[in-house]
C-alpha cells in the first residue's frame, strides 16, 4: 500500500543541537532586552544571527536524541518561545506606530500627485 517509512520507530528526533538551542536562547534573551530598549536596529542584527542558527539547524536532516537532551532542548525551545513572545510584546507598539507614518505619509503622497504643489497658489 504506502511505502514504507525510514524513520518508522524513531521516535525523538531533533534538528536543533543544545549548543544551538543554548545559542538561541542566548540570543533570544539579548533581543529581549534590546527590544525593552527599542534598539530596532540591533535588534534586527541580532535576529539575523538566530535566524543564521535556526536556518543551519533546519538545512540538516533530523538526527535521533541522544541520552537526556530531550528534557533540555524541552526546556531551552520552552524559554525561547517565552522570550519570542515577549520580543513581539514590546515590537507591537512600534509597529502599530509605523504603520500610521506610513499611512499618512501614502496619503499625503496621493494628495500631491493629484492635486500636485499647491503653495503659492491664491497668495
Amino acid at each position: 500500500m504506502y511505502p514504507p517509512n525510514p524513520n518508522a520507530g524513531v521516535q525523538n528526533l531533533r534538528i536543533l543541537s543544545l549548543t544551538e538551542g543554548r545559542a538561541l536562547l542566548a540570543l533570544y534573551e539579548s533581543m529581549t532586552e534590546i527590544a525593552q530598549a527599542h534598539d530596532w536596529d540591533r535588534l534586527a542584527e541580532v535576529e539575523h544571527q538566530a535566524a543564521t542558527i535556526r536556518d543551519a539547524a533546519s538545512s540538516r536532516p533530523p538526527v535521533p536524541l541522544a541520552a537526556g537532551e530531550a528534557a533540555e532542548l524541552a526546556t531551552l525551545l520552552t524559554r525561547i518561545q517565552h522570550l519570542d513572545h515577549e520580543i513581539r510584546h514590546q515590537l507591537e507598539p512600534a509597529h502599530e506606530q509605523a504603520r500610521r507614518l506610513l499611512a499618512v505619509e501614502v496619503k499625503g503622497r496621493a494628495m500631491r500627485e493629484a492635486y500636485g504643489n499647491m503653495e503659492g497658489i491664491g497668495g
